[in-house]
């Protein structure tokens, strides 16, 4: 059932997805025994990767539940929603589990999360199997599928970081049998990732299919870094944060930060010079609903009449915890967070709590009930942030290129970097805030809460935000799914403590 599913969306993805670059007039109807023969075949098959990482397969259309692929839905909410940085307003039994920190196998957000990752590794394994015999541009063929081995890599990268051992498909699998393997452990699933993006690091050289949405060389080079740092941080091995300083150095010089924050998510700007990848949801790469549900999701409800959002619902807002972080000096608290909202008339309405305004461009798009902003999967800030880390783990202390990577993150927020701690504890507790300032609700303060923390401190700084949450050091995995260990007969085995 999954095999035709999915071949019924990559057909759907054929249809819908080819409308990019090298794009020409399909001649005669395309059938299963004729796919991948020809270089727009290649072509489609690999656009269809990008329908997973944003539409998901959703045969019912909006309201169906499997809408929404790994980047539109939960990926971006969850990693703040199971941290310090947000809490949920949804009725929801699932997202407010995820908010309390009392999640289990059976949670549909991260069952949801685990599908769409692994939906996408499946379209990137039917690029790297089927298109290499096709006869087509050489270095065309090359690019396609080091853009597969690039979602692939990155789609693993936050699976082993959220679930720890996970099986490791390598190829298409023909059957639902196929399917059920054992969990690889997390080294080796490592080892694949890096294997991955080398080679996307060599091969992602085709200038028609770069930026708006497709990654660039350096997008791989700038993932890298990231799974470099996190290896390290994993092992303790200052031979990969060594690996993470030098990608990072590599690829700064070619994405120079904009000289405002707020810059960074007007529309105008929306693939800026400090995007090494973002996600596009305006529909040129896929058929997906424009925007993502940044506004829909974070945005609270708001009088229309008076100059309001269309749409927004408020399902998340930020902790009084994130927004007393903020000092009011820093240029990003008012980009990131409000407590009220001036309408049109010039009167205003005051909220009990804090929302993310980041994504919204309002003078751009004033009813923002569909909007063309990116989801900033990779930036140049965060380059800064990882070089800083890393020398700090190396020299067990700040050397002076490590406080100067943040000395840039920070002037740009109109911050004085002159109090920033010279000790190793010190200067990484200071690495994390900054990361939390910089990165709010861009998918990763999970992520950095369980790379950074101790088991009692990521418990301690949950507490302090959530009283009411019950975080607990298992809460440094996810657990797998419920429903994929039953459709395995078993093969699937759980995470400690779920």
């Amino acid at each position: 059932m999954k095999k035709i599913l999915f071949t019924i969306a990559l057909l759907i993805g054929t249809l819908s997805s080819c409308s990019g670059f090298l794009d020409e007039e399909p001649k005669g109807n395309i059938t299963t025994e004729s796919y991948y023969k020809t270089q727009q075949h290649a072509i489609s098959a690999t656009n269809a990767i990008y329908d997973f990482l944003i539409i998901g397969y959703a045969p019912g259309g909006l309201w169906d539940s499997n809408y929404g692929g790994v980047f539109y839905n939960d990926y971006w909410v969850l990693q703040d929603l199971f941290a310090d940085n947000a809490t949920t307003n949804l009725a929801s039994v699932d997202y407010q589990s995820v908010d309390n920190m009392q999640i289990d196998q059976y949670n549909l957000p991260v069952q949801r999360l685990w599908r769409d990752f692994y939906q996408t590794i499946k379209a990137c394994n039917v690029v790297l199997d089927r298109v290499p015999p096709i006869e087509m541009d050489a270095n065309l063929k090359k690019h396609l599928l080091a853009e597969a081995r690039f979602f692939r890599a990155m789609m693993y990268f936050d699976l082993v970081r959220m679930f720890g051992d996970v099986p490791l498909h390598k190829k298409d699998v023909e059957t639902s049998e196929e399917e059920n393997i054992p969990r690889s452990p997390r080294d080796e699933v490592y080892e694949f990732i890096i294997a991955d993006l080398k080679i996307a690091e060599q091969d992602l050289t085709y200038a028609g299919r770069m930026g708006g949405g497709h990654p660039y060389t350096l997008s791989a080079s700038a993932l890298l870094a990231r799974v470099y740092l996190t290896y390290g941080a994993l092992h303790k091995d200052n031979t990969y944060f060594q690996l993470a300083a030098k990608k990072a150095d590599e690829v700064i010089p070619h994405f120079p930060m904009l000289t405002e924050y707020g810059d960074l998510f007007k529309i105008a700007n929306r693939f800026n010079s400090e995007i090494i990848y973002g996600v596009n949801f305006n529909g040129s790469l896929s058929a997906g609903w424009k925007g993502g549900q940044f506004l829909v999701r974070l945005l609270p409800k708001l009088d229309t009449s008076k100059g309001g959002p269309d749409n927004a619902q408020g399902w998340e807002s930020a902790t009084e915890n994130l927004y007393s972080t903020f000092s009011n000096s820093d240029k990003r608290k008012d980009v990131t967070l409000r407590k009220s909202f001036v309408y049109d008339d010039g009167s205003t309405e005051t909220f009990k709590k804090p929302y993310f305004f980041k994504y919204w461009d309002r003078q751009a798009e004033p009813k923002g009930n569909t909007s063309d902003a990116i989801f900033p999967a990779i930036r140049t800030a965060e380059m800064y942030l990882i070089k800083a880390e890393a020398l700090n783990e190396i020299n067990h202390a700040p050397n002076a290129e490590a406080l100067a990577a943040v000395k840039v993150v920070r002037d740009r927020a109109g911050l004085s970097s002159n109090a920033l701690p010279s000790d190793y504890a010190g200067f990484k507790k200071a690495l994390l805030n900054e990361y939390r300032l910089e990165f709010s609700m861009e998918g990763r303060r999970w992520f950095d809460l369980t790379r950074m923390c101790t088991p009692q401190e990521f418990i301690d700084i949950i507490k302090t935000a959530k009283p009411e949450a019950t975080p607990k050091s298992i809460h440094f995995l996810f657990p797998i799914p419920q429903y994929d260990r039953e459709l395995s007969h078993g093969v699937l085995t759980q995470n400690e403590g779920y």
